[in-house]
């Protein structure tokens, strides 16, 4: 008896296995509007990079990036800030020929519950119906597939200035000189902003000694998101930081000491 394992691969996958199917306009849309009545329309469009054709699914979910746990896809409309069956698409399936492209079109309606200021959102799943990879080892078939989570965000009304908070942080010891400083943001705010974190680092007599490169994520109103932040070959010693969550708008710090062994 064959023992069939099937593998999900969500947004990046390595080079080796990548399908031939891509989303060509970014996996991130966001529509600003006045108030809830007011529709909007949108595009994902999606290319067949192969020679082969190639059917592809389109469904929606959710996105739940809860605090201290992994990012959930729930079935829509499974909290207050969900889309839900406001958001529809032209297409739930699709062949696409091998170079072709293919629009796929959406509208959001919001419903009558969904009418306060503040940011809503939900995913689009584009998945590639056929295996990228079918694979026989040790009695083990490995299917592995390709699904992009395009994210659907709207805002109603004027966007208000962010409230985050710093919720947790820790230091992980990855390798005797590496580091991996997690940091747990939450926003406290009825709209969403996308935040980059840095970690400024000083020595002893008050000199920074680097800042690291901007990690950036999208922090969506009542939840938290967790920064991951390397920090790579650091002598034995005392060192004073300062984490930084930029908005664009305001800037949050925060005052750590780290000492490496």
């Amino acid at each position: 008896m064959k023992l069939i394992l099937r593998l999900f691969f969500l947004l990046v996958l390595p080079k080796s296995i990548y399908a031939s199917v891509v989303i060509v306009n970014g996996l991130t849309h966001l529509h600003s509007i006045p108030d809830a009545a007011t529709k909007v329309q949108g595009e994902i469009l999606v290319r067949n990079d192969g020679n082969k054709d190639s059917r592809i699914l389109v469904y929606r979910q959710d996105l739940v990036p809860a605090c201290g746990e992994a990012t959930n896809y729930p079935e829509s409309n499974s909290h207050q800030r969900s889309l839900g069956n406001g958001l529809h698409t032209n297409v739930d399936e699709k062949m696409l020929a091998g170079r072709e492209e293919y629009v796929v079109r959406y509208t959001i309606e919001l419903e009558k519950e969904r009418s306060a200021p503040g940011t809503y959102w939900e995913v689009v799943m584009v998945e590639v119906a056929d295996p990228v990879r079918n694979e026989l080892q040790g009695g083990v078939q490995v299917n592995s597939k390709v699904r992009y989570a395009i994210q659907i965000i709207l805002d109603v009304g004027v966007p208000e200035g962010p409230k985050l908070s710093f919720e947790n942080i820790v230091f992980d010891k990855v390798a005797p000189k590496n580091i991996l400083l997690k940091v747990q943001l939450k926003n406290n705010s009825e709209f969403g902003i996308r935040t980059n974190v840095v970690l400024e680092v000083y020595d002893g007599q008050g000199n920074k000694l680097k800042t690291t490169d901007a990690n950036s994520r999208m922090m969506y109103p009542g939840y938290c998101n967790v920064f991951e932040i390397p920090l790579d070959a650091l002598m034995p010693g005392k060192y004073e930081c300062v984490i930084i969550a930029d908005t664009g708008k305001d800037l949050y710090g925060s005052n750590i000491s780290l000492k490496v062994d």
